[in-house]
């Protein structure tokens, strides 16, 4: 079975390379009408770098922008089972964010599979210390678990993951995106 580490590849991409964090990350996963594969969309809102070092910030603005612009990003979704239709990064409301649009066949996120079981899709993800989610299924929140349900048949699933209180320890890099925009 191939799968697709919907959001978790991309954040793993950025953040073993560089310190780069967001506030917000939110999945809309949209079945085709056979429920055999689908759409995914994964949008990064308030990417910031976690570096103190102006130099270090640049770095890793500049290896956001190698994830928009080279085809690296593309291969390793490839490889995970997933088309990457769309990819970008804008700002809106002072923020940088990011999003991507995929398809796929099979689908996991964070690692674990998004499977079927009695009549029920069902998702089980880790939440780090001050995370938050939300979800338009039933949503069970342990001290580090996140167990997700949804109907078999439902078509769009929708879930958000928020990190709190990040603001004191990342910097914005808005001021790099603004130069990149002028190039």
């Amino acid at each position: 079975m191939r799968i697709f580490y919907a959001g978790f590849l991309f954040f793993l991409i950025i953040s073993m390379s560089s310190c780069l964090t967001y506030r917000v990350v939110e999945y809309t996963i949209t079945y085709s009408d056979t429920f055999n594969s689908g759409e995914i969309i994964v949008h990064y809102t308030d990417i910031r770098s976690s570096e103190k070092e102006e130099a270090k910030r640049e770095k890793d603005f500049n290896e956001l922008i190698d994830l928009i612009e080279k085809d690296q990003f593309l291969l390793d979704q490839v490889e995970e089972g997933v088309y990457v239709k769309q990819r970008q990064i804008y700002e809106e409301n002072g923020q940088i964010h990011g999003e991507y649009t995929g398809i796929f066949a099979d689908l996991t996120i964070d690692r674990n599979e998004l499977k079927i079981e009695n009549e029920e899709r069902i998702l089980l993800l880790t939440l780090d210390e001050g995370e938050q989610i939300e979800s338009n299924g039933k949503t069970l929140i342990s001290k580090h678990n996140v167990l997700l349900v949804w109907p078999k048949d439902q078509k769009v699933l929708t879930f958000k993951k928020t990190t709190q209180n990040y603001d004191a320890q990342t910097h914005s890099l808005i001021e790099y995106y603004n130069n990149w925009k002028l190039r």
